[in-house]
């Protein structure tokens, strides 16, 4: 369940924290007070796009939090997943940090990426707005819809039909590719030969470039390498030399070690640097007598080096890549002597995954039908709660073996009759404003009676309809909350009334800023807010006892 929303330099909130409860929690107000930045709020806490143009004007950042309250196992699992905190009450806080270049996002304290963020949220919460039922109008949404119902009863098989759907279609795509390499296959095959024989010819081995780089490099700069050292090997052997420096200085210490035993130390360390010297002195004349390179040697590091460079050039920026190609070439031209031999092989194996793809897509279309045939009478069943009595529903599924894709060879259409005598016809076509309206709520009951989704959010759920239908849509909302958070913005009086929780949206100026502001109405204040709703323009006192009549009304409704 979400607890609360805080909310600082987002749009026109300045800051807002509101605290939301179990049932059903109606916002409203005036147009324009800023009711869809509330739930944008949220959907932004959630993962939505951000950019710059949400931050107040003159803030450095938008912040949005939000506290959930959560004791189901599926939503634990997903924060182990992600290597998140699971606090021991349940709490699950999400924070979103919008600033001018960027946005971070954390969950109980730690940094998430969107993808980790939407994962969670998606245990959490269903925003439907008023985009989702626009959706209603392409039938390219309905097989999402259906198998969105049958859930985890064709998990498995649309996972077999995905599987072996990408079998099919990498065999289908290997043939085609060998048919149009068949009209060219003594010439592909020559090439082959050809490119094979230049590689093994060169008879290469992985690493040996490396190796040879540094042995060039170290050829080319042989006498400069040499002179140096050389220079150096004179300055430590000859007369006056270092050599010579410390020879005298080990007399001079000798000469004395009689008299103190503490000169025995220098002496020590006089001689150890006597025996260091000897020994670099003597690496520095084998390092010289190594660095003899023949010309004819030089020629030959410098030739294979050209070889092997010539072969990356040409098949790949290492040897290890031009191995790999050698091996495929290799494999190629086995293949292409026996071209017919492995084309009927090939052509074996499609069939069989054809076949395989095709009874999967069969069983996935019996498993569709089936689930239609439910889903058309649960429809019916809450479409009838709200006020579309007359209604008549098939979910219709057409199967077509031409026509195959990752989610089998079903296309879903929803058909629909909203009064007697009317033929059915695709929900798309005949549908007004308020019938989708209905529909999506309909499908959202429907939904929420199959998934354990604590909090559903409804934005202006009640578009197009009024009076009875009101009334019907406010009872549904009701029967919703009584196993589910509901949070959803309304302009009609009816739904406003059937609140067990009641905020004001609302939007304030002084002579510098805007600001909208969120306030949970007590019972005498939401009578008043319901009958602003039911006022043309001025709040009448007839308006104020119908306002109360209708919450009356609704706490009969409630109590049934």
């Amino acid at each position: 369940m979400l607890e609360s929303l805080h909310v600082k330099n987002l749009a026109l909130i300045k800051e807002s924290e509101v605290f939301f409860y179990p049932g059903l929690n109606i916002l409203s107000g005036e147009t324009g007070a800023g009711k869809s930045i509330i739930l944008g709020s949220i959907r932004l806490a959630l993962g939505a796009k951000a950019g710059k143009e949400f931050i107040r004007s003159g803030e450095e950042y938008a912040l949005i939090e939000l506290i959930f309250k959560s004791d189901k196992k599926e939503v634990t699992d997903r924060l182990r997943e992600f290597e998140l905190p699971v606090e021991d009450d349940g709490t699950i806080f999400i924070q979103r940090k919008i600033m001018e270049n960027r946005s971070s996002a954390k969950i109980n304290g730690e940094t998430v990426t969107g993808k980790a963020l939407k994962s969670i949220a998606s245990l959490l919460i269903n925003i439907h707005g008023q985009n989702d039922t626009a959706q209603l109008l392409d039938t390219k949404n309905y097989l999402d819809i259906l198998d969105e119902y049958a859930g985890i009863e064709i998990e498995d098989l649309l996972s077999k039909v995905e599987d072996s759907y990408l079998t099919f279609s990498s065999l289908e795509k290997e043939l085609e590719e060998n048919r149009s390499l068949d009209k060219n296959r003594d010439r592909e095959l020559s090439l082959a030969e050809f490119e094979l024989n230049e590689i093994d010819s060169a008879n290469i081995k992985s690493g040996e470039d490396d190796e040879l780089e540094d042995r060039y490099r170290l050829m080319n700069n042989a006498k400069k390498i040499v002179d140096s050292i050389g220079r150096a090997y004179n300055a430590l052997d000859s007369e006056g030399g270092v050599n010579d420096t410390l020879d005298h200085a080990l007399r001079e210490v000798r000469s004395v070690l009689r008299y103190d035993d503490k000169i025995s130390d220098m002496e020590s360390q006089l001689s150890d640097a006597a025996d260091i010297l000897s020994q670099c002195r003597h690496a520095m004349d084998e390092y010289m007598s190594d660095m003899e390179f023949s010309e004819g040697e030089f020629n030959e590091v410098e030739t294979r080096l050209d070889t092997l460079n010539h072969l990356k050039n040409k098949y790949g920026n290492s040897l290890d890549e031009v191995l790999k190609y050698a091996e495929d070439r290799r494999a190629f031209i086995e293949k292409m002597q026996d071209f017919g031999s492995y084309m009927t092989d090939l052509q074996r194996r499609l069939d069989e995954s054809k076949d395989t793809l095709m009874k999967y897509c069969a069983k996935l279309s019996e498993a569709r039908k089936a689930k239609a045939a439910i889903l058309s009478q649960d429809l019916v069943r809450n479409l009838k709660q709200l006020n579309l009595e007359n209604t008549t529903c098939e979910v219709s599924v057409v199967s077509d073996e031409e026509n195959i894709s990752q989610r089998g060879y079903d296309s879903v259409d929803i058909l629909v009759s909203f009064n007697v005598g009317e033929p059915l016809k695709s929900l798309s076509q005949v549908a007004s404003g308020g019938e989708l309206s209905r529909f999506m709520l309909a499908l959202k009951a429907i939904t929420a009676e199959k998934e354990s989704i604590d909090t559903l959010i409804f934005d202006e759920i009640d578009a197009g309809i009024s009076g009875k239908t009101a009334w019907n849509v406010a009872e549904k909302m009701n029967v919703l909350g009584a196993d589910h958070q509901v949070i959803a913005i309304t302009h009609l009086a009816q739904i406003a009334a059937m609140a067990d929780s009641h905020y004001l949206i609302e939007k304030k100026s002084d002579t510098d800023r805007t600001q909208t502001d969120i306030i949970k109405l007590s019972e005498e204040e939401s009578v008043n807010e319901i009958a602003r709703l039911m006022s043309s323009d001025v709040t009448t006192q007839a308006n104020i006892i119908s306002a109360r009549e209708l919450k009356a009304q609704a706490r009969v409704s409630k109590r049934l």
